[in-house]
């Protein structure tokens, strides 16, 4: 069996789905979680200013634990997600980071801060290896294959599969 054919495309399709719209969900999904991962560094003077009593080293786990938390689950909820449908992991990604964003911005000291970036980190960590899979199943072989041309795309290999399309653009 090959790659692409292991893959379920009627759990993403949806009729009047198009597949930009997928594309364009995904890359925002993905960019903020990302961007997550660094922003805190322009904002840590500002955190500091508003906890007053906290330390450098209490700061430093702000910064951190998202890294850590979102470095370890990565592949463990990636491989733990296949299981599940993949619209259905990259949206319940979306939902655990929304709430926990939510709830850093009402906490009330570092250490709850410190806590919801975990959650945070976890929810980007169920989104990010999820949205491959959503954009492999959501753009049709034949789409990708006139993009980029007969034999640019290899099946046996995402990762070749990855380089013909930035490669063909």
């Amino acid at each position: 069996m090959s790659f692409i054919s292991a893959i379920d495309v009627a759990d993403v399709r949806v009729k009047g789905t198009k597949p930009n719209h997928v594309l364009a969900i995904v890359c925002a999904g993905i960019v903020l979680a990302n961007l997550d991962l660094f922003i805190v560094n322009v904002a840590l003077p500002a955190i500091a200013r508003d906890f007053g009593g906290a330390t450098l080293d209490d700061l430093s786990w702000v910064l951190n634990g998202y890294a850590i938390v979102y470095a370890a689950l990565l592949v463990f909820l990636g491989r733990l997600s296949e299981g599940y449908r993949r619209d259905r992991s990259f949206l319940l990604g979306i939902a655990v980071f929304t709430v926990a964003s939510a709830a850093c911005s009402a906490a009330g000291n570092v250490w709850m801060l410190v806590a919801f970036r975990l959650l945070q980190a976890a929810g980007a960590a169920l989104m990010t290896p999820t949205s491959l899979g959503l954009l492999l199943a959501t753009f049709p072989r034949t789409s990708v294959v006139a993009r980029c041309g007969p034999g640019r795309r290899s099946e046996a290999s995402p990762r070749r599969w990855a380089r013909s399309w930035v490669g063909c653009c």
